[in-house]
């Protein structure tokens, strides 16, 4: 069972690390409520998978071919902490002021498949509806 929600950008959720083999991450967490395999977004021939965690309201996808290493998180679960705020309980302009705090000014803000603001540097997306936070996107850091 998870117990730290604590999103690391470019490094991690809570004790899971980015290019963690897939079996360590089934160790710490156990199996998961489904697995799926889907293709990569990347022309690199990797497969990859996607281990949902219903319980802990979050996805791990890993990308590999003989070793599957996570590199991508999805979540909504509430308890998700981001520069020590419970991101969940703050609004658009409150999560773009945190982020001014903590240095990441910059970010892409996208309408057209729904409301999203991006932070390039950190590959971390922010989703909302109706000004709220409902799901966080973020991967490690590429080539």
């Amino acid at each position: 069972m998870m117990e730290n929600f604590k999103i690391e950008p470019l490094k991690g959720y809570g004790d899971l690390l980015f290019g963690m083999p897939i079996d360590d991450v089934v160790e710490i967490l156990g199996q998961p409520t489904n697995q799926e395999e889907i293709e990569s977004a990347y022309e690199d021939d990797n497969h990859v998978v996607v281990l949902d965690y219903e319980d802990n309201d979050f996805s791990a996808y890993f990308e590999g071919n003989a070793t599957m290493k996570l590199t991508n998180f999805y979540t909504f679960n509430e308890k998700t902490e981001l520069f020590g705020a419970k991101i969940f309980d703050l609004n658009k302009e409150q999560l773009i002021e945190l982020m001014k705090e903590n240095g990441f000014e910059d970010y892409i803000e996208d309408k057209e498949d729904g409301d999203c603001i991006s932070y390039d540097e950190l590959n971390l997306d922010l989703y909302f509806d109706n000004n709220q936070l409902v799901e966080v996107f973020w991967e490690c850091q590429r080539g």
